[in-house]
């Protein structure tokens, strides 16, 4: 039987952190890692689902019936099994024709799962691929959150994402060039709960957020139009400082690299783990976060698409 494969890029949200859940204009950026999906219809009793970690081998495997995890009584082992029947449980609902036989998965990522660039949103984005649905619908009827990272996993280029419920405002773009030569992506290996982050963030007056909106909406605009790093780099300090005080929570550059004298350190997603983004005039200045054994450093055309 006939093997259908799709595939979807992992994410960088660059502005708009948090307030990408209440409609701010935020930048997002595709990344050169993703994740494959493989769909093959079996004569097979069961299905089965295989998933692959960057180094090829074997994270998880087990067997199925589509009928059984699609039913509310299906009683996962683990919280990975108890996603997938949700995921499953939805695509039914949509799609009730497709799932009418057993099937082969195989998902292959090309990123660590600890980098923070989506293992769950390409999953979602393949498996709305697969099945045709809308992925803004299952992200939201399974994982939540805004929906950018599912716009990126669907763009070949830069965007500016704004929520609007199952169709976002999605507008393509491109980041300054001469800008790619300075940026590097450090990673913390400080993996956060983006879901406790969302919830923190939530609990945060509307009132408080209403400034924070109209401020970052303005300076993700302004990102990619400037004309030398020095003022890229000055607009998201301010973006830094307006989350800061809206959060409640020190800026990554105070508590960690509080004497980086090179560039900027700007948290992305939920602050305090994964990847920050790092400015340096050149590459020699980074050897500073390498002293303090921060050693996975990626260029920007390394990391983004």
């Amino acid at each position: 039987m006939q093997k259908s494969d799709f595939y979807s890029h992992g994410k960088l949200l660059i502005t708009g952190e948090y307030l990408v859940l209440d409609q701010v204009k935020a930048l997002a950026l595709p990344t050169k890692f993703g994740q494959h999906l493989s769909v093959k219809e079996t004569d097979s009793q069961f299905s089965t689902w295989e998933s692959y970690l960057s180094d090829g081998s074997l994270w998880y495997k087990f067997e199925f019936k589509i009928n059984e995890i699609c039913q509310t009584s299906y009683q996962p082992k683990n919280d990975f099994e108890k996603r997938l029947s949700q995921i499953f449980r939805f695509i039914k609902s949509e799609k009730p024709d497709l799932l009418q036989s057993e099937f082969e998965f195989k998902t292959s990522l090309e990123f660590p799962q600890n980098w923070g660039l989506g293992s769950s949103s390409t999953l979602i984005n393949n498996l709305a691929k697969w099945s045709k649905i809308n992925p803004y619908k299952l992200l939201e009827n399974t994982f939540g959150g805004s929906g950018y990272d599912i716009a990126s996993a669907r763009s070949e280029t830069g965007l500016f994402y704004t929520r609007e419920t199952f169709d976002p405002v999605i507008k393509t773009t491109q980041f300054p060039e001469f800008l790619k030569d300075h940026i590097y992506f450090v990673y913390l290996n400080q993996k956060q709960n983006s879901r406790d982050a969302i919830q923190h963030y939530r609990n945060i007056s509307q009132a408080r957020k209403d400034k924070s909106l109209n401020q970052v909406s303005q300076i993700s605009e302004e990102v990619i139009n400037v004309d030398n790093l020095e003022r890229f780099e000055e607009i998201l300090t301010q973006h830094e400082e307006i989350l800061e005080k809206l959060l409640g929570q020190q800026k990554v550059k105070d508590k960690l690299f509080p004497d980086y004298k090179h560039g900027i350190v700007k948290s992305l997603g939920a602050w305090g783990g994964d990847f920050v983004l790092v400015t340096a005039k050149n590459k020699n200045q980074l050897s500073y976060f390498k002293n303090k054994a921060y050693h996975m450093i990626l260029t920007y055309r390394e990391m983004i698409l």
